[in-house]
């Protein structure tokens, strides 16, 4: 299947256009006259890319042999055998006995883990199991070789391969482009349409902000309900069932369960229930996959800071940084003031009195965007450049606006209508718990 795209983001576009008008504790705005805009979405021109199906089977994969010296390093066959990890073997022959062979795996940004390959019955052929512990997703994609030492010590490498962890139990779908390696079962294609276009959207301001592209086409798997999402994962759906998913800047790929719709969330930054269609699971779900790659640019450039900042961060280089809006941060009671953003700053399970979780998100993301609005486009990069070359995130700020963080602040809160004078969350006095019953009584 060929899908070809050639039309704007309205959808999307549309979103980041609204403006949402909050009961406010102050006369905002004074100095300013309006919310600042969020970053625009690029329209999307033509894009091709194929859907495949991928998986359902097992597949034994042949490398070829080589000679090394010395050594003559035969076939390699490899087999995924998710979720119950990856079979490696190869024969080798030397004129001294061989005494050591590893699997060495290299992913993105060249870390990686080995094997301890074991001799088997078979003269001269060893074999490698990889993740025999659960806890790996599939569609990982690195790079393997072998490493291999005689009895006098010599060691020698084999030519590096590419190797994919596959899923053999269920068939997939895999589409690709140059920004993104996608992979799903359980939803129609409009997925990968709607997947495809945000991604094409937000890389411009990606490289904007960081300054170039990532280095690697990530990887984002989507799993289509809790028991596929917890197959792989140690503590069956009990302990997966405590997360969404997750992203691995080592193996540069994010894995997400995709959610339903029909659902009924506190907070209004999602629609009710009875409006929630499958376009707009497809466009969250890309929000989501847009906010887990930007944290895979933050890692590849070295950008470090508190979680205000790097999940702040993460949300407005997204699709839909309408966080960067002021909702639920304006509209909080006299007692319930925001918390400072320096030191640790906020908690990333605080609520807004709205109803919407995370205030750390909400938080950085508007204080990410009060800088954007205030300094420009390129302010925000010129920020992540300096912290990517181990500047602060405070000393960056003073080299990009002249102010450290606790004057901004102050200029951030006037924005928002609230005092200029930075709110301390009192400390609660400790209470002692009651001792838990004795199993049994």
């Amino acid at each position: 299947m060929k899908i070809k795209l050639a039309f704007l983001s309205v959808s999307l576009l549309l979103s980041l256009m609204l403006v949402v008008v909050l009961p406010i504790a102050a006369n905002p705005l004074t100095q300013y006259g309006a919310d600042f805009a969020t970053p625009t979405l690029n329209a999307v021109g033509a894009i091709d890319f194929d859907i495949v199906s991928v998986g359902g089977s097992l597949e034994t994969l042949a490398y070829p042999a080589e000679r090394i010296g010395a050594f003559q390093i035969g076939e390699t066959q490899a087999r995924s055998d998710y979720p119950n990890g990856a079979t490696f073997l190869m024969t080798v022959e030397a004129t001294e006995p061989i005494t050591n062979v590893s699997l060495i795996v290299r992913y993105p940004h060249n870390s990686g883990t080995r094997a301890i390959a074991q001799p088997t019955s078979i003269t001269n052929q060893w074999q490698a199991l990889l993740y025999e512990q659960p806890g790996q997703p599939p569609w990982q994609e690195f790079d393997f070789f072998w490493r291999i030492t005689d009895a006098q010590g010599v060691t020698v490498e084999s030519t590096p391969h590419h190797f994919v962890y596959s899923d053999p139990t269920r068939v997939w779908f895999k589409a690709e482009t140059p920004l993104l390696k996608l992979y799903w079962f359980g939803a129609d294609a409009e997925i990968a349409t709607v997947a495809m276009q945000g991604m094409v959207a937000v890389h411009e301001r990606y490289v904007q902000g960081f300054g170039k592209p990532l280095s690697y086409t990530p990887v984002a798997v989507l799993f289509p309900d809790l028991a596929s999402f917890a197959e792989f994962a140690g503590g069956g759906t009990s302990g997966a069932s405590r997360r969404a998913g997750f992203t691995s800047n080592q193996l540069g790929m994010t894995v997400q369960r995709l959610g339903t719709v029909g659902v009924t969330f506190s907070c209004p930054a999602y629609p009710p229930a009875t409006e929630q269609t499958l376009q707009w699971l497809y466009e969250s779900t890309t929000t989501t996959i847009t906010h887990e790659v930007a944290h895979l640019y933050q890692f590849e450039n070295n950008i470090n800071g508190p979680t205000w900042f790097i999940e702040g961060g993460a949300t407005w280089f997204s699709t839909n940084p309408t966080r960067g809006r002021q909702e639920g941060l304006r509209d909080r009671p006299a007692d319930a003031d925001l918390p400072t953003l320096q030191g640790y700053g906020p908690s990333t399970g605080g609520f807004t009195p709205n109803g919407c979780n995370a205030l750390a998100y909400w938080m950085g993301a508007s204080f990410i965007n009060y800088i954007y609005g205030a300094y420009g486009m390129e302010a925000i990069g010129t920020w992540q450049d300096l912290i990517g070359s181990n500047f602060t995130m405070d000393d960056a700020l003073i080299q990009v606006t002249g102010k450290d963080l606790a004057a901004l602040e102050g200029d951030w809160r006037t924005y928002l209508g609230l005092t200029t004078e930075v709110y301390v969350m009192p400390t609660p006095a400790y209470q002692f718990l009651p001792s838990p019953t004795p199993f049994g009584q």
